[in-house]
């Protein structure tokens, strides 16, 4: 590990509360990790994929979102299929992507 990292996470190290440092450590004592810096590491990436499934409704699609909601509350939906949730999935990575013809 360069120099750089070591001082990046020297400094972090600084940061962690007692109970993240002693969590670590049993982590690395459980054999979970090989180090310190691969567990953090692997929880940065844990983080990252679970925060990247999270997707920010733009305003211009609010008001289709606020109309489905109300339907569904009125009664008038029906259980999404697995492809339901695979289309809707698609769309909104279309739509993140800024792909002109989402939704079309």
């Amino acid at each position: 590990m360069d120099d750089m990292i070591r001082g990046r996470l020297a400094v972090m190290d600084k940061e962690l509360s007692s109970h993240a440092e002693q969590f670590l450590a049993s982590v690395v004592a459980g054999g979970l990790s090989p180090s310190k810096e691969a567990a953090l590491e692997a929880a940065v990436a844990a983080l990252r994929e679970k925060t990247e499934e999270i997707l920010h409704v733009p305003d211009e699609h609010m008001e289709d979102v606020e109309k489905a909601i109300e339907s569904a509350n009125a009664g008038l939906s029906r259980p999404m299929t697995s492809a339901d949730w695979e289309n809707l999935k698609q769309l909104a990575r279309d739509v993140a992507s800024g792909n002109a013809s989402a939704g079309a």
